[in-house]
């Protein structure tokens, strides 16, 4: 009988000067333009924001700034300016390369799709490499303010769910539409190699009704296939494993797929962990792994003699379920 359990675990490079990073240092250099700063003050427009976070930047009135959508990312960089609550991405100033940061589109959206906070299905997705400003929202203890700083930015929205009958609103509800704003999720990977990253959520309406929530900024987390290796004989059906992750990795899901008359299975262990993960030293975690359910069912094959464990693909591993990313060169 073939079997597949899966445990939830409880619970640039942008050459533009205006932007320098170097992992460890205390921030990148501020991306002001006397120009800009002075038009600002013609226009009595004020740059602020609570602190650590992001500092606001005028653009020119001619530009406007627009909801996330598949057109707005094009060759791997954005093309227009996007707009969500206070995040903003504008196109880089330099010409499209093959990398930035460290990372090809190729690799970004790799981490993008293994982002936590995106797990599930959505129905658009997008990436590019952009200039990214954040007002408004206190950024995670360590992260520098983002002012026009490069990152790629990967935004989700159209979030599938299951939902109570009594909290879908009457379709072609006029209220419904009139106070209704959608949640768009970016994740902003602006570290060298893509050791930092925030996950930014735009104030809206939840997927289920209700009063709008947000903006939040988080620091986001990747979901890992980490190595195991076995510590105790099958009982009961199941196994004990062992695994190295950082201190700071929180276990997100185990998994056994194979069968019970022929012996063999595959098992992962899956954890979730900062993008900024070097200032956490490496542990020995473990945790148990369920091969099949014990008893054994009745009418269930005899459970065989000889059981051989094996190693599912281990790296990052995407959660996001989308019809494919925008963007890419």
């Amino acid at each position: 009988m073939s079997k597949s359990i899966r445990i939830p675990a409880p619970d640039p490079s942008d050459t533009s000067p205006a932007v320098t990073h170097v992992p460890g240092t205390s921030g990148p250099s501020r991306a002001l333009v006397a120009g800009v700063a002075l038009g600002a003050a013609a226009l009595g427009l004020a740059a602020c924001g609570p602190a650590g976070a992001g500092v606001a930047y005028v653009t020119s009135p001619a530009v406007s700034a627009s909801s996330p959508s598949a057109s707005a990312v094009a060759g791997g960089r954005y093309t227009k300016i996007v707009a969500m609550s206070g995040l903003q991405v504008s196109p880089p100033t330099t010409s499209a390369t093959s990398e930035h940061l460290g990372l090809t589109w190729a690799q970004a959206a790799t981490a993008f799709a293994a982002t936590s906070a995106v797990q599930g299905s959505h129905a658009q997705a997008i990436l590019g490499y952009g200039l990214v400003t954040l007002s408004g929202s206190t950024l995670p203890g360590g992260t520098s303010p983002l002012d026009r700083r490069g990152a790629w930015v990967g935004i989700t929205w159209g979030e599938t769910t299951s939902c109570p009958a009594a909290a879908v609103p009457p379709a072609g509800s006029s209220t419904s539409r009139a106070s209704y704003h959608q949640i768009f999720t970016a994740v902003v990977i602006y570290g060298q190699g893509g050791d930092g990253a925030i996950v930014y959520t735009s104030r809206g309406t939840p997927s289920c009704g209700g009063p709008q929530t947000g903006p939040t900024v988080t620091a986001a987390r990747e979901v890992l296939s980490m190595p195991w290796q076995q510590t105790t004989p099958l009982h009961n059906g199941s196994v004990r494993v062992s695994y190295q992750a950082p201190s700071c990795a929180t276990l997100f899901s185990t998994a056994s797929s194979g069968n019970m008359g022929v012996g063999k299975y595959i098992l992962t262990v899956e954890v979730t962990e900062p993008f900024d993960r070097a200032s956490c030293p490496t542990t020995t975690h473990t945790t148990s792994i369920r091969l099949f359910p014990s008893p054994v069912p009745p009418g269930a094959p005899a459970v065989s003699s000889h059981t051989t464990l094996g190693h599912g693909p281990t790296g990052p591993v995407s959660v996001l379920q989308t019809g494919r990313i925008a963007g890419g060169p």
